[in-house]
């Protein structure tokens, strides 16, 4: 090929895709719609849940029931695939971490199921498929079925190992076919039936395996803890964490102090010696008949003052971790309501300019910016400018809750966690060398305390208000590139060009990483005006938070 010619295609798969970034391989794994044929409306879409159930029409009199369904549209992420699951899946779980977990696990068939396919519908009216993205990840949904008239069987496998996909654009079929099918049908109930019996005695000769002396038990780790305390064990995610050593505890040479195991099992890790819990440990466990199953096992610590309690009159302790504005105008101060001691933070006015209420792992105006000064949006047309963002951290989170209601008042908050890694160590002396890398993201942004406003990837759970009508938020950190439609693309968090020329303006930008960068520093933010560092908001705009957990 011609010099020109690979420069004019590198270019152009350049501008493909925001996916696509400098020849690496896009991670997105989205199913963003999808439509059958033979639906009635539109399908019921659980995003969180990665569940999708489909009302059909009425059955054709030509029919008992449907037996398949033609894909009409589907949208997945750019370089995604879809695939159907081979093999059983007996329970679905709701939580992404156990999304996650099953989507490592699950086997999917090599064929792909694109719009124009037909999929076969197992009598138990659900099957299962997997969006694969381009470097190889893979996210499960949960596909159902509802046919008028037609109940699905009652103990059919919940899994879609029988479906099938052809290439057939045709969603009926010829009388011929009908006659063939009602043939295979009979064919499949006497095999179906046959199934069953074997299936039967399958399961009572497994039982009476079990009883028989000598078999191994499944392998499991029953109790684990590292430098001296106690792990949370979650055995469905097959995942395992400490979250509450010492602050800036060195994670990299943690001893694994005690670890119980089933019977006649044995690990990859022997107590006693220190690994690297910070990044995780992948701990396998192999019984006596040489079956494994492998544990993510990981440490971590919270941020002081991380429950609220603490105060030094209008400003949450320890000031070395947590800053506001209040030198300006108190945004932020202490709230108790009922048994709850938390941080209110109110949007108001100043100097006729609007002022979010803030509080951050930041320091505010660390180069002492005149009031006035401050006041200039030509000067300053970009608030956030005047902070010096991020605190010393060093460890890897898998997710981030908090307590918190919000009165918007049409108004939308933030609430954010970023991991960085630092050249170099404040902004507020940052030299031209430095460079500040984004390593994890995890964003809410939304007009509603319930999150029915905008679409936040990054949200695994709202829950409902509690006694003191606080809601529970978890994010899923989000390691490396973020994921599409996260708030951060509407942030200045990638701008590492100042817009402000004042000399005492501070550069917060960061550079995208990949995720596998050592964490050094950490970026926690709650803003009652999402937009405030523009000096927009709505006046009264209120965001109460309390008890912040990070969760290894």
């Amino acid at each position: 090929m011609k010099k020109w010619n690979f420069l004019a295609l590198m270019m152009l798969l350049g501008a493909c895709t925001a996916d696509y970034d400098t020849f690496d391989s896009s991670d997105y794994r989205e199913l963003k719609e999808i439509a059958v044929v033979e639906q009635d409306g539109s399908p019921a879409i659980y995003s969180e849940q990665h569940r999708i159930e489909f009302d059909l029409v009425e059955v054709p009199d030509s029919l008992d029931t449907w037996e398949s369904v033609t894909l009409e549209e589907l949208d997945l992420s750019h370089f995604a695939t879809l695939h159907l699951v081979a093999g059983d899946i007996d329970d679905f779980p709701t939580d992404s971490a156990g999304l996650d977990s099953l989507a490592n696990k699950v086997k999917y068939s090599k064929e792909t199921i694109e719009s124009g396919k037909t999929i076969q519908i197992p009598s138990s009216h659900v099957l299962y498929v997997v969006v694969v993205s381009e470097s190889g990840k893979k996210s499960v949904w949960q596909l159902t079925f509802n046919i008028p008239n037609v109940e699905p069987e009652s103990g059919s496998e919940s899994s879609s190992s029988s479906a099938k996909s052809s290439s057939s654009a045709e969603g009926k079929s010829s009388s011929s076919e009908k006659s063939d099918k009602s043939s295979s049908s009979e064919s499949k109930e006497t095999s179906s039936s046959s199934q069953k019996s074997a299936d039967s005695s399958a399961a009572t000769s497994s039982s009476s395996e079990t009883d028989e002396p000598g078999t191994a038990e499944a392998p499991k780790i029953l109790a684990l803890s590292i430098a001296g305390k106690d792990a949370v064990i979650d055995e469905e995610s097959k995942s395992i964490h400490v979250d509450d050593l010492a602050f800036r505890t060195d994670l990299t040479a943690l001893e694994l102090s005690a670890m119980e195991l089933s019977e006649g099992a044995s690990a990859s890790v022997t107590v006693g010696e220190s690994y690297d819990f910070g990044a995780g440990v992948q701990v396998k466990v192999t019984n006596e008949d040489d079956e494994s199953v492998t544990y993510s096992v990981k440490a971590g610590y919270q941020l002081p003052g991380e429950n609220f309690n603490s105060w030094n009159k209008n400003d949450v302790t320890p000031d070395s971790i947590w800053g506001n504005a209040n030198t300006i105008l108190t945004t932020t101060e202490k709230k108790t309501s009922g048994s709850m001691i938390g941080a209110m933070i109110k949007t108001g006015s100043a100097l006729t300019k609007i002022a979010s209420g803030s509080l951050y792992t930041a320091d505010f105006n660390p180069n002492g910016v005149g009031t006035l000064s401050m006041a200039s949006s030509s000067t300053w047309p970009d608030g956030n400018e005047l902070l010096d963002f991020g605190k010393p951290f060093a460890a890897r989170p898998e997710y981030m809750e908090v307590k918190f209601s919000y009165e918007g008042k049409g108004d939308s908050c933030d609430i954010y966690i970023l991991l960085e890694n630092r050249t170099g160590n404040k902004n507020v002396n940052r030299k031209s060398t430095d460079v500040n890398t984004l390593v994890a993201s995890a964003w809410f942004r939304s007009t509603k305390a319930d999150n029915s406003g905008r679409e936040n990837p990054d949200v695994v759970s709202v829950s409902e208000p509690d006694e003191n009508n606080m809601r529970t938020l978890r994010l899923k950190l989000k390691y490396g590139e973020p994921l599409e439609g996260s708030p951060i693309e509407n942030s200045s968090t990638f701008d590492t060009k100042l817009k402000s020329s004042n000399k005492a303006a501070i550069n917060n930008g960061l550079v995208q990483g990949t995720g596998e960068e050592p964490v050094t520093h950490i970026r926690v933010v709650f803003a009652s005006s999402a937009d405030g560092n523009h000096y927009k908001g709505v006046s009264g705009a209120t965001l109460i938070v309390d008890d912040l957990k990070l969760i290894y």
